[in-house]
């Protein structure tokens, strides 16, 4: 009797040590850089964008390459990805915005590819070495993902104004305070300005971005706007909007914006400013569009010329810890980010701009290193947008509060505690939604 009983508890003991190790090579799975291109598989890929998109940006190119691995697109979830998302849609890849990288990573739901991805074949040397080393950061020494595409700004500046006028191009690495100076040389009396901004909202935002300030505490869900550090970027705001070296003409009132109809020496927008706005005259108007333009970069602080606050991610692509289909993901994740893929992309224009900054498109051969020439800053703060309520946003209240400011009717403090306190009332009016 004794000796059955022994073992009885030697088999519980053995089953439950299996299954420890079981779980544990679960999550060490071990990938191979190169697996047989007929291998079967089913991936679910969960791809913000959606399916058409993604068929369109990759998957096709990749079922050519991968015939017999089925593609299931799975969507974002609206709701957080609390466990009941993950048992219910079993991802194998996603792609992630910076904020949801970290936070998966800190919650140990990415797989480490940090092995396989830096094997030389990978050639790992032809992506940006700064965003590299910025997604490594972000993940505790270890590259969890690798996103094929990011965005950045630049200023744009109209070559035949600032030769007109006698005022010195702009150059990579200046300040905010170096470009509105700069911009102040133009003659907005005679109907030129020196920089072209959207609205007021952006420049707000891109000032504080540049010195590292966020107008909220997301942990707390509460404003922080009322700061010195704020006080000197409305007051920058309200100088460069009363001089007249920064134009934002309302929406909707011209055709085509200030840089296009040269009445701004400069623009700071995005790289897909260069499709969206600049390729859409010149097809719009044919040869009675002439635009001498080209780039610089975008401003920096002061501190660091050499390091950008702009820089974001939408796609960074990433493997599941629980995948079963580890092997399977990683290729895909692998061919999205290759140069196979970014030579294709090259040939077409995009909203992003390629990692592999060598295959950007560029059929004009202007300046594209602008957007790329600085290094994205490793201590730049991440806003966690999922502790906020979808649709929060302080661009509305920004815009009207500095209106009044630029009116005079208000003063620098007084914009500064009323979007305090509008800011603070949609923050908590969220949360109750929550």
């Amino acid at each position: 009797m004794k000796n059955r009983m022994k073992l009885g508890v030697k088999v519980v003991l053995f089953v439950f040590v299996m299954s420890i190790v079981a779980a544990c090579s679960k999550s060490q799975e071990t990938i191979q850089f190169q697996a047989d291109p007929e291998m079967e598989a089913t991936l679910r890929v969960m791809y913000p964008a959606g399916e058409e998109w993604f068929r369109k940006d990759y998957g096709d190119l990749f079922n050519a390459k991968y015939p017999n691995i089925e593609i299931t697109i799975i969507p974002s979830p609206q709701g957080g990805m609390d466990e009941s998302w993950w048992k219910r849609e079993k991802p194998d890849v996603l792609a992630l915005d910076l904020p949801v990288y970290e936070q998966l990573i800190a919650d140990d739901k990415l797989y480490d590819l940090n092995t396989v991805i830096t094997n030389d074949a990978f050639h790992l040397d032809g992506m940006h070495p700064g965003i590299i080393d910025f997604i490594r950061q972000r993940g505790g020494g270890k590259l969890y993902g690798l996103p094929p595409t990011f965005y950045n700004k630049a200023i744009y500046y109209n070559k035949e104004l600032f030769d007109r006028f006698k005022v010195p191009y702009p150059k990579d690495q200046m300040t905010w305070e170096e470009v509105i100076e700069l911009a102040k040389r133009f003659p907005a009396q005679e109907g030129v300005n020196g920089l072209y901004i959207r609205d007021y909202e952006f420049l707000v935002s891109e000032l504080a971005t540049s010195r590292n300030l966020s107008p909220y505490n997301t942990a707390k869900l509460q404003m922080t706007i009322n700061s010195e550090g704020y006080r000197k970027v409305f007051e920058t705001v309200l100088d460069s909007y009363k001089s007249g070296a920064v134009v934002s003409p309302s929406a909707g009132t011209q055709q085509y914006d200030p840089f296009i109809n040269k009445t701004s020496a400069m623009a700071y927008d995005y790289s897909y400013y260069i499709n969206n706005e600049i390729n859409w005259a010149k097809e719009d108007l044919g040869n009675k569009f002439q635009l001498d333009w080209e780039l610089a970069s975008a401003p920096s602080d002061s501190s660091n010329r050499e390091l950008s606050s702009t820089y974001f991610f939408t796609d960074i692509l990433t493997v599941s810890a629980d995948s079963d289909q580890k092997q399977a993901a990683w290729e895909l994740v692998k061919f999205i980010n290759s140069e196979e893929m970014a030579k294709v992309k090259s040939k077409t224009a995009g909203l992003s701009l390629m990692t592999r900054t060598d295959y950007n498109y560029n059929p004009d051969g202007k300046r594209m290193e602008a957007f790329y020439t600085q290094k994205p800053n490793l201590d730049r703060g991440t806003i966690d947008y999922t502790k906020i309520s979808k649709g929060f946003s302080l661009r509305k209240i920004i815009n009207q509060e500095v209106t009044g400011l630029i009116a005079g009717v208000k003063t620098v403090d007084e914009v500064l505690a009323s979007i305090e306190k509008r800011g603070q009332a949609e923050l908590s009016k969220g949360q109750e939604k929550k």
